[in-house]
């Protein structure tokens, strides 16, 4: 099975026994869990309702939260390598990157930096004011 994680959903192909079809799960903003299922069936092929309760949801809503649930772990997973000393033009990048990913997928930025290098949220905030002092991160809307 191939499995391709976006911003905004989880798309599913290669499924065995189910070649040709595409199967995609849609996330909302920061959630865990979907929000909405597609099935693209193969041109000619009629997608019944025998066909699509034949479908073997538990196994794709499984990999479709596993594939949600990496992307998350791989972007905020704590990294041994902490902040270079004196913080420093690529370290503020860093930030910048874990900042905007966190937005786009609705979780509280500051947490996902602090989770990130596994630091106080008070340092993640710090790291998120450089940034935007050295044009990083846009400065915030009020």
């Amino acid at each position: 099975m191939k499995v391709t994680a976006t911003a905004n959903g989880v798309t599913l192909t290669e499924l065995p026994g189910y070649e040709g079809y595409e199967f995609v799960f849609g996330f909302s903003t920061g959630a865990a869990r979907p929000s909405g299922f597609f099935v693209h069936a193969p041109d000619g092929t009629p997608l019944t309702a025998t066909a699509i309760r034949r479908l073997p949801l538990d196994r794709l809503l499984k990999a479709a939260a596993e594939a949600r649930a990496e992307e998350t772990r791989a972007r905020v997973e704590p990294s041994a390598a902490g902040r270079p000393y004196g913080g420093g033009e690529e370290h503020a990048a860093q930030v910048a990157e874990v900042y905007r990913w966190a937005v786009e997928h609705g979780m509280p930025p500051r947490r996902a930096i602090a989770t990130r290098w596994a630091r106080s949220e008070a340092t993640a905030g710090r790291w998120i004011a450089e940034a935007r002092r050295k044009g990083l991160i846009p400065a915030r809307e009020r």
